[in-house]
């Protein structure tokens, strides 16, 4: 995004959150009902500010073949995205990126100048979307990974994106703890579980980063059927190629040079960065925050 997208906003101090892990390695954001984003982003205008964009996102009118990605941070939702997105539209390839429909970093009255089928996609909880996703029963594509490489990649993108320095140990006690940039992982698959259950009527389709790593035709065709846009094998293999990790990368660079975004897609990269210490501390908190998680996690292929 531009730096000068939004309004540029000059923050008194007491509006100021800062999040800090045990370090003393802190992070400055803005929140909005116990949801973070960066102060730095919001200043430059590189995104609206949530405590008047959240609340009119949550009343927007949206259309009933809208579909919602959702996924927690370095999940792998702009890969999906991708897919999904040349899906949507007969294989065209997408010339600009999720950004552009990304909740809460675009504006209802951005969303509403996007043409029909509309893929929005969000780090967000659900009570911070659109409402009416329950009257008009959207469909919604959840993206789920293992937790130890979305900590991994989600570090790698906090020092980028949100100035966080400390190491990666570190990070991880800030990964584990209440407040997080965004938010607490922990808290949002809880938040999505309870939605799921509550709201069985609402036609969900759970996709894994490592299965479209592993089974990536059989991934593209089960995200075909939940759209009804089923197609040949030929067309899903154009689809798997353009929607590549080196593909996307480069695309990236030439859309908006966010390639920043396309790290190393890799799944069990935590082995490189967890130490034995990191992994034992990071079982316990699975056990104690999710001990019977709805998705399954795969930590290596």
């Amino acid at each position: 995004m531009n730096d000068s997208e939004f309004p540029p906003v000059n923050f008194k101090d007491e509006e100021v959150t800062v999040l800090s892990d045990n370090n003393g390695n802190s992070v400055n954001v803005i929140e909005y009902d116990g949801y973070y984003l960066s102060k730095k982003a919001i200043e430059k205008g590189r995104i609206p500010d949530p405590r008047s964009n959240i609340p009119n996102i949550i009343k927007m009118e949206i259309r009933p073949d809208d579909v919602f990605l959702v996924a927690y941070p370095k999940a792998g939702t702009h890969w999906t995205w991708e897919v999904t997105s040349m899906l949507m539209q007969d294989g065209k390839e997408q010339n600009l990126s999720k950004e552009v429909a990304m909740l809460p970093f675009v504006t209802p009255e951005k969303i509403d100048e996007l043409p029909s089928p509309r893929l929005m996609n969000s780090h967000c909880y659900f009570k911070h979307l659109p409402q009416e996703i329950l009257k008009k029963k959207n469909k919604i594509i959840f993206v789920n990974r293992n937790p130890k490489d979305v900590a991994v990649s989600f570090y790698h993108h906090c020092q980028h994106v949100a100035d966080y320095k400390g190491t990666f140990s570190q990070f991880l006690d800030f990964f584990m703890s209440e407040r997080v940039y965004h938010c607490a992982w922990y808290k949002y698959m809880l938040d999505w579980e309870r939605v799921f259950k509550q709201h069985p009527e609402l036609p969900v389709l759970y996709v894994n980063y490592e299965d479209l790593h592993k089974e990536p035709m059989r991934e593209i065709d089960r995200i075909a059927t939940f759209l009804d846009v089923r197609k040949s094998e030929e067309f899903y293999s154009k689809i798997s190629k353009k929607c590549s990790f080196s593909e996307l990368k480069q695309s990236y660079k030439k859309r908006n040079n966010m390639e920043f975004m396309f790290r190393k897609g890799a799944v069990g990269d935590w082995k490189n960065c967890f130490t034995v210490t990191d992994n034992e501390r990071f079982d316990n908190y699975l056990k104690e925050k999710l001990p019977n998680p709805f998705v399954k996690f795969t930590f290596c292929i």
